[in-house]
């Protein structure tokens, strides 16, 4: 038991390298140097720094509106490093206050929104520096927020670091000088940073991912069988331009709502198959694809604006494509990779469209030398990492390269990233924070499906198995699977796809039936951490896992068999205060002993389950 503690424990640590950049917040309080101060980043020794910003503080362009906080920026006064940082995290929490009370920490509710045991950061003088949080927050515009930053040590780190501004009022705590990890309180004044957030306006944030397959009929199917098909979500509308049932060129549109039912909608002016489409300020981007077969690519680019219902010819991609890939960075930049479906293993370029000006521009050979594909999973993860796996150039690929934007657009640096368990082509990609995930795709045969959900964090790690068992494993569908946030729990939608029967389908599978549970079911707040033992044990083939956080902790809670290989995700993500029960239906595992871990903060604990058939 000790040996497999150990190495789950193994299994499970990492090292993390941050993505910062030097773009400017949406929201902040001050633009300019202004004053200058070395807290919290250039302090070899450590800082923790508290700052409370009140309502109306971030003003400037606009004032910030509710939403949720997905980054956080600093005004650097002086070249930042880069330096390497030790357990590095920020917490944030909202309160009445409008000065902090005389001679102590702040200790309201507070949420780790990101962590790292050790992170590079830097930037350049009279620049922002952004970082994009794990675990977005939700922020209320009538309230103050506390934001509180903590590294316990950066060798070599001197100098100033942020700009600030003086204001009335204890604004500011920061660490005792001679103190070090836990830090001790030390001082406080009206010294305010200058900082900024992004904020996105949205449902909840999700505190869960769903957990298994929901069974074939479980939702309405399309009205048609189609594949090479590509989607993208509006708001709570999820649209698919559909193919063929032989998946040739069309102009189909179908739409769907969570909970309801498949309508038609405005056909696009281009019948494409193997196109891409992304969501970009409220407008569709449908890009390249074939106009007759997937094997023969286009430049059409065709914006769809369901305010008016009416599709738009934009500028045309530099090449034409089919079987390519493209994400949305910042809500701004579309890129486009890969492809096309004839000479793939060629092309090394990745083009760039700047959705604001309608212009595109080209990196070439940008990608690594080989690297070139068609027919590959793609997405962006942890803000500002483009996530590009398996596929086919020669042969079937298994690799994985991560592609990290810089402070423009024009700045791509791929590196190699962890291999996929097995070479795959036509799978799709998708990405819900830091994670990218993927699903379908076939191996050196057609009639052999990946029926799995794998994820990927993309600050480091490997690719995961998460759900087993897809009830309709597919292939085709490279731009076709999308994710995204129902209620308070994450959801896969895969809209059609080619089975192992070499034919088209129309399912609509959706993960989230028996899926795990996260609901604070206490009234009194823990004092302490628990994880407790699941009950019933043994169990056929569901059980409950409850657990228990005195403060608000990013989650996760992870499976393993009895050699310690991971076999299932079963929580990941923010949770509040409080008593949660986690309802799990394990039966796409095997009879036998499994342990599980959670990991909240700096809590671990591990406990062993039996499933019996």
């Amino acid at each position: 038991m000790k040996r497999l503690s150990c190495l789950v424990l193994f299994l499970l640590t990492a090292f993390s390298i941050s993505t910062t950049f030097a773009q400017t917040p949406q929201y902040y309080n001050y633009n300019v140097t202004g004053n200058t101060n070395s807290f919290p980043f250039n302090i070899p020794g450590g800082k923790e720094v508290q700052v409370l910003f009140l309502p109306g503080d971030f003003a400037q362009p606009t004032p910030a509106p509710a939403g949720n906080i997905t980054a956080v920026s600093f005004r650097l006064a002086a070249n930042l490093g880069p330096y390497t940082y030790t357990n590095f995290y920020i917490k944030m929490g909202q309160t009445s206050l409008t000065t902090f009370d005389a001679g102590v920490w702040y200790s309201g509710p507070m949420t780790q929104v990101y962590q790292r045991a050790s992170v590079s950061l830097g930037g350049n003088a009279n620049e922002w520096m952004t970082i994009n949080l794990d675990t977005p927050f939700n922020y209320n515009p009538a309230q103050s927020l506390v934001i509180e930053v903590n590294q316990c040590g950066a060798a070599g780190a001197s100098g100033f670091s942020t700009g600030t501004t003086t204001l009335t009022g204890f604004r500011r705590n920061t660490s005792l000088t001679t103190s070090s990890c836990p830090f001790v309180w030390g001082q406080q004044s009206g010294t305010m940073p200058h900082m900024g957030v992004n904020i996105s306006s949205g449902p909840v944030i999700c505190t869960k991912y769903a957990n298994t397959f929901c069974p074939l009929a479980t939702y309405p199917v399309l009205p048609a069988i189609t594949y090479f098909n590509c989607a993208a979500w509006i708001g709570d509308t999820l649209y698919v331009q559909a193919p063929t049932t032989a998946g040739a060129a069309a102009t189909t549109i179908y739409r769907y709502t969570v909970g309801g039912t498949w309508t038609t909608g405005v056909p696009c002016p281009v019948g494409v198959t193997a196109a891409s489409m992304n969501s970009v300020g409220g407008k569709l981007y449908l890009i390249g694809g074939g106009t007759t077969s997937a094997t023969t690519g286009s430049n059409n680019v065709q914006r769809y604006d369901p305010a008016t219902g009416t599709w738009t010819a934009m500028a045309p991609l530099p090449a034409a494509l089919s079987a390519h890939g493209s994400v949305v960075w910042g809500d701004s930049v579309i890129y486009v990779v890969g492809g096309p479906y004839t000479g793939a293993a060629t092309n090394l370029d990745v083009h760039y469209y700047r959705v604001a000006a309608n212009t595109w521009g080209t990196i070439s050979a940008s990608l690594p030398s080989g690297q070139g594909r068609r027919t590959f999973a793609l997405s962006l993860a942890a803000g500002n990492k483009i996530v590009m796996t398996c596929g086919f150039n020669t042969v079937y690929l298994k690799s994985t390269y991560i592609g990290t934007i810089g402070s423009n657009a024009t700045q791509l640096t791929w590196a190699a990233g962890p291999d996929f368990p097995v070479a795959l082509s036509r799978p799709s990609g998708f990405a819900y924070g830091n994670y990218s995930f993927l699903l379908g795709g076939d191996t050196n045969t057609t009639a052999v499906k990946n029926d799995k959900l794998w994820s990927y964090n993309a600050t480091g790690g490997a690719w995961t198995q998460m759900i087993t068992a897809n009830p309709s494993p597919v292939s085709n569908i490279m731009n076709g699977v999308t994710i995204k946030c129902v209620n308070d729990t994450v959801k896969v939608f895969q809209p059609a796809g080619y089975n192992a029967a070499s034919l088209g389908t129309n399912n609509l599978i959706i993960t989230g039936c028996g899926t795990v549970t996260g609901v604070g079911n206490s009234s009194t707040i823990p004092k302490e951490y628990s994880l407790s033992q699941n009950y019933p044990n043994p169990f056929n083939p569901t059980t409950k896992i409850e657990f228990s956080l005195p403060k608000g902790e990013f989650v996760e809670m992870r499976l393993y068999d009895i050699l310690g290989k991971e076999v299932a995700i079963l929580a990941q993500g923010a949770f509040e205060p409080g008593k949660h029960t986690l309802d799990l239906n394990l039966s796409y595992l095997s009879s036998g002993t499994y342990f599980y871990r959670i990991t909240a903060g700096q809590f671990t604990d591990t406990k062993k389950l039996m499933l019996t058939k």
